[in-house]
């Protein structure tokens, strides 16, 4: 069964802490996976790791459109949780893995039709199209699983039970790095043979979430509101975050884009960087979770004011999180570069970028909070306007200009990504504020 709703407890940073240390595991050890896969084919061959490179990205976006989903399903189960209706709890968790995995098997679908013509447009050339289409045909097949474990990790930490996501993330690279050892090289499969085994893990975790969720989760019958409304719910909040998902990817590339204008070295360096940004951004993202799914227990309690607490306590975890890593960073910044590369003018490039991003995730703190309040709220339509308004009206243009025409190369990338994060929390505290001193409760349904 789940555990008892926080509802009543004080907010504590040892309570968010408790349910952030599962998810920040289980966030490291999936950027693991994609190590894993990236130096096994390395080894293979440059063909393989360059088929790889150029096809990864075409699956992440499928997997950024099914996560959307899984986070409507948290909120949802946390409102019911909160509101004690456990049969709403199964309901929603029910109804929500049932669409998941349909859409998942829609996309999967899509991605396997299309997976050739997707490289050609990206410009694979002929000997990297062939593996590189057979990668994604594979991994078409993993979608829906994917969907399914989102979804069911979702709901189980709605209900307060993080631990599931970082289970199955150990079980998963369990199963990726032996399986990929195997069919990559000991059956000769090279970059297919890393599909498969990513494939494989994929559905054994969802196979053992399946179970686990089956105890964690209330087994009641799942009365009330029927199918269509609750699928209404969920896509109200799911939609927008897929969308300002999608569109945080597409930011991605551009700002690659810029950094490859400046030069081969530039764009090297960004991505060194880029990965070290990945790792500070993964803690304090699990970090902000907690938040999300407390303050929803209190607003199905019909407690914004304790929730609106929950948010004030998840600054200061989210401050520790971010200083930590940010801080041990910067003394350690240099050994850790030439770890990554030899090549000193690479190194010193993305020396130089360093300080300048770390210093631009710190107004993420305040981003985040007032985000996964409005989240808890379901209001999933604000945080993708602020994010997208603070995209294109800042992050993107002002990128271009002090990076490339402006010759400042990328600590011009990331001092436009310190002020889009700067305005992204001011959009978000704007419309996070209580427009009244009682706000109605959210529907628990």
């Amino acid at each position: 069964m789940s555990e008892p709703a926080a509802v009543g407890a004080a907010p504590s940073v040892r309570r968010l802490w408790a349910l952030a240390a599962p998810l920040l595991v289980a966030g490291l050890t999936q950027i693991v996976v994609n190590v894993v896969d990236t130096v096994l084919l390395a080894r293979w061959s440059a063909q393989a790791l360059a088929a790889f490179a150029l096809a990864a990205p075409a699956y992440l976006i499928a997997l950024v459109i099914v996560r959307g989903w899984a986070t409507a399903v948290q909120v949802k189960v946390a409102h019911a949780h909160g509101a004690g209706t456990p049969a709403a709890v199964t309901r929603v968790a029910r109804v929500g893995l049932a669409a998941s995995i349909v859409a998942g098997a829609i996309i999967g679908a899509v991605l396997y039709v299309i997976a050739g013509p997707v490289l050609t447009v990206l410009g694979a050339s002929a000997e990297l199209a062939g593996p590189g289409t057979a990668y994604l045909r594979v991994l078409a097949f993993a979608v829906p699983f994917a969907a399914a474990s989102f979804t069911l990790q979702s709901a189980c930490a709605g209900v307060g039970v993080t631990r599931a996501a970082m289970y199955n993330a150990l079980l998963v690279n369990a199963v990726n790095l032996p399986l990929g050892l195997l069919l990559i090289f000991a059956a000769g499969l090279g970059v297919v043979g890393a599909a498969i085994a990513t494939l494989a893990a994929t559905a054994a975790g969802a196979a053992f979430l399946l179970v686990h969720a089956r105890v964690r989760l209330p087994r009641v019958p799942a009365g009330g509101a029927g199918t269509g409304r609750v699928l209404r719910g969920l896509w109200a909040i799911g939609w927008p975050e897929m969308s300002a998902m999608g569109v945080g990817y597409v930011n991605e590339a551009l700002l690659a884009g810029f950094a490859a204008r400046m030069g081969t070295s530039e764009l090297a360096a960004y991505r060194i960087v880029d990965n070290l940004l990945l790792i500070v951004f993964t803690a304090m993202n699990s970090a902000a979770a907690p938040i999300t799914i407390l303050a929803g227990h209190e607003l199905g309690a019909g407690d914004p004011a304790r929730a609106e607490l929950w948010r004030r306590t998840g600054v200061r975890l989210l401050l520790i999180v971010y200083a930590v890593p940010a801080g041990g960073m910067l003394p350690l910044g240099r050994p850790l570069l030439s770890l990554v590369t030899e090549n000193a003018e690479i190194g010193a490039l993305a020396w130089q970028a360093v300080p300048l991003a770390l210093l631009s995730m710190a107004p993420m703190v305040l981003a985040m909070s007032y985000g996964c309040l409005l989240r808890a709220r379901g209001d999933t339509r604000s945080v993708m306007i602020a994010s997208v308004a603070g995209d294109y009206l800042v992050l993107i243009p002002l990128a271009w200009f002090l990076g490339v025409p402006g010759g400042l190369g990328l600590p011009g990338l990331y001092l436009a990504w310190t002020a889009f994060t700067v305005v992204l929390a001011a959009l978000l505290r704007l419309r996070a504020r209580p427009r009244s001193r009682r706000e109605p409760a959210v529907r628990a349904g």
